[in-house]
């Protein structure tokens, strides 16, 4: 460099025009580059997870403040939606998913597996009493609208007739649970979605476990493609272990 920086005045060093030019377009790029910086760690700490929405509702957003704060530098971001996503060239880090596992291309960790139960609010089974499938003939029924093949075949299995019940209402999956806990009718739900009210009394199972055939055992997977493999990702994995403990 050529130009002429400082001058000395007396025991003091003074800046020049051109030193106070560099300093302020140092200055400015040691600012953008302290924000590219921030941008790329704060990019690295995004982690997007999709996952079904009876699993966000009933079993992830009652733990999520946990989460939040044991790994408060982490932004997770929560899709809940059924849709199938490609998980190896999309923008989520890893999916939630019920199924047998096999997705080829993925990692697929099982999480949990959760039987299917027959429950109702206690407010509807005032007076009767359910000792067989054929007693519930008499109750109204909340079904899961998107799940009729696996609820017609629970009919089947015990006798029943879907077609001939006059009581059913169909809902959408986030609001079965909610209207049989507002004792709107007899509800087949995931056991472990059913746990906690099953625990507090707001529901009540109707039949015992050895009602229920092997197939209506969901099991839920974690899955994320190679390359995801991001420190933020190995964190909520090692989370959801531990919740599931």
């Amino acid at each position: 460099m050529q130009r002429k920086l400082f001058t000395r005045t007396g025991s003091r060093l003074v800046m020049l025009p051109d030193a106070a030019d560099l300093a302020d377009s140092l200055l400015r790029n040691f600012r953008a580059m302290a924000g590219d910086i921030e941008w790329f760690r704060r990019d690295e700490n995004v982690l997007n997870i999709t996952v079904t929405p009876h699993f966000a509702q009933y079993w992830l957003l009652p733990r999520l403040g946990d989460f939040v704060q044991r790994h408060p530098d982490i932004d997770l971001r929560i899709n809940a939606d059924a849709t199938v996503h490609d998980l190896a060239h999309g923008d989520f880090d890893a999916a939630v998913r019920h199924g047998d596992g096999t997705w080829p291309g993925l990692n697929c960790e099982r999480l949990l597996e959760s039987r299917h139960v027959v429950v109702a609010a206690p407010s509807l089974l005032e007076g009767v009493s359910v000792r067989t499938p054929q007693d519930l003939t008499g109750l109204p029924w909340i079904l899961d609208e998107d799940r009729d093949s696996e609820m017609s075949a629970w009919f089947d299995d015990h006798g029943l007739s879907e077609h001939t019940h006059p009581r059913i209402t169909r809902l959408p999956s986030a609001l079965t649970l909610v209207a049989a806990l507002d004792g709107h009718g007899v509800a087949w739900l995931p056991h472990v979605y059913a746990a906690p009210y099953l625990a507090s009394g707001r529901l009540v199972q109707l039949l015992g476990d050895d009602q229920w055939p092997a197939r209506n055992i969901r099991h839920y997977y974690l899955c994320w493609a190679d390359h995801k493999n991001r420190p933020a990702f190995r964190t909520f994995r090692h989370w959801l272990r531990r919740q599931l403990q």
